[in-house]
């Protein structure tokens, strides 16, 4: 009977003292979205709110600590990362009232590394309008020398961390046109072969110059996707080098998935395979109806084609999502 009462004694304070836990704490949910843009959120990051806990962050960007339910503000740091926390400012905020309310935490490059790539950017622009203006190239050094002097002046930048980031804008500058050229070709090609199979396909049974025409497209097309297939490792590599950005170089691998897996593999590739078919077709090598095999194969093509034309679409857009982030 003893034993009895103290167990039900010791059962009662703990249950006392896991109500007292419960009722004392809450969870302060934030989440971490790119300063750069496109609402990226910031996946798998450490971060904690100081003199409280720790907390990484889902797929989604959010995540969530316990904190004490008498506590009306926080400071949250982000652990072994080179990203600040632009806003808030200081990474300090209210705690809301609401324990499902999400607070959002702006992050990216320090201010200081902002401003050092806009200077950086600033001076080869200026460089290029003084070459354009047909100025004598030591006249341009000895201007661009004097500016970079006075920002230093200005500001507690460093010599060799503005020299960096010169380098790296002309660099940019360099690389842009080029990748730009190859997404816009490989979009324009891929929209052409669209168009290729909804208004020839149908003409090139038993018809020489329109099977042509869609082997052509097919082969203008085939052109730029091996250009992109074969380059696209070295683009996104040069994106993550040259604006050091891991968001800017995920949007890039991003857009190459989507061309090479969606578009090319799922759409285009079968697409392609029809001019076999229809080359079966006017070669009388097929089984059954010679009708029913030509509208089995023009039903086919239909089908990927209207969803071709939704993902180029998709596709567009996302490039010039990512060109315009990029010229920045």
């Amino acid at each position: 009977m003893i034993y009895r009462l103290k167990f039900i004694f010791l059962a009662s304070i703990l249950l006392f003292s896991d109500l007292s836990y419960c009722q004392g704490t809450r969870k302060f949910i934030g989440k971490l979205v790119s300063f750069e843009g496109g609402n990226q959120t910031i996946t798998n990051q450490s971060v904690r709110l100081v003199n409280l806990g720790s907390g990484v962050t889902g797929t989604d960007g959010i995540f969530e600590i316990p904190i004490n339910n008498k506590i009306d503000e926080v400071t949250l740091e982000i652990v072994n990362s080179d990203l600040n926390i632009i806003y808030p400012a200081g990474g300090k905020s209210s705690v809301p009232k609401d324990p499902n309310s999400i607070i959002v935490f702006v992050v990216g490059d320090s201010p200081k590394d902002i401003l050092t790539k806009a200077i950086a950017k600033s001076n080869n622009e200026i460089k290029n309008r003084l070459t354009q203006l047909g100025l004598q190239q030591d006249g341009i050094e000895q201007t661009l020398a004097l500016y970079i002097e006075e920002i230093q002046q200005l500001s507690d930048i460093k010599l060799a961390d503005l020299t960096d980031q010169i380098e790296l804008a002309s660099k940019r500058e360099q690389f842009y046109p080029e990748l730009a050229s190859a997404i816009n070709s490989y979009i324009n090609e891929a929209k052409d072969l669209k168009d290729a199979f909804k208004f020839t396909a149908r003409h090139a049974f038993n018809d020489d110059p329109a099977l042509q025409i869609l082997s052509g497209a097919i082969e203008n097309y085939n052109f730029e996707f091996e250009k992109i297939n074969k380059n696209h490792t070295s683009y996104i590599k040069k994106v993550s080098d040259y604006w050091q950005s891991e968001v800017k170089a995920t949007e890039t691998r991003e857009f190459f998935n989507y061309a090479l897996g969606e578009i090319h593999s799922a759409n285009i590739f079968t697409l392609n395979l029809k001019v076999k078919d229809i080359n079966d077709y006017n070669r009388g090598n097929f089984k059954g109806s010679k009708k029913s095999f030509k509208e089995l194969i023009l039903r086919d093509i239909t089908k990927e084609q209207l969803q071709l034309e939704r993902r180029l679409e998709e596709l567009d857009q996302r490039a010039q999502v990512l060109l315009s982030k990029l010229a920045m």
